[in-house]
């Protein structure tokens, strides 16, 4: 049996805040540093997304929920990028270090190889 209009709309809406939720308490988990819980709330929104099909969704009656949910995603994204862009400058700062303290290895290390392979 098809579902009515107005069935596909309350899903619509209901995965609507759902997602929402999800992205929210993502965000959260973020800040706190648990990628586990992270990965598991967006795995439970795609399944909220799946579940929604475009024409519902594009209906005037959802803009306010499209809109909350767009900034719910939005927030977790930039908090994910930010994450990464600081992960990236932490790496590049340990670069620098490690290349800085190339230059006071022990050079007398080796010396003893070297000795052996030119005699």
């Amino acid at each position: 049996m098809a579902s009515s209009p107005t069935e596909k709309q309350d899903d619509a809406a209901f995965a609507l805040q759902e997602m929402t939720t999800c992205w929210d308490q993502g965000y959260e988990a973020l800040a706190r540093g648990d990628l586990d819980q992270v990965t598991a709330l967006l795995q439970i929104a795609n399944e909220h997304l799946s579940r929604i099909d475009g024409e519902t969704l594009a209906d005037e009656a959802f803009a306010s929920l499209r809109r909350e949910a767009d900034a719910a995603r939005g927030r977790l994204e930039h908090g994910m990028k930010s994450g990464l862009d600081g992960l990236r400058g932490e790496l590049r700062q340990a670069r620098k270090g490690a290349k800085a303290l190339s230059g006071y290895r022990d050079s007398t290390l080796n010396l003893g190889r070297r000795l052996v392979r030119d005699a």
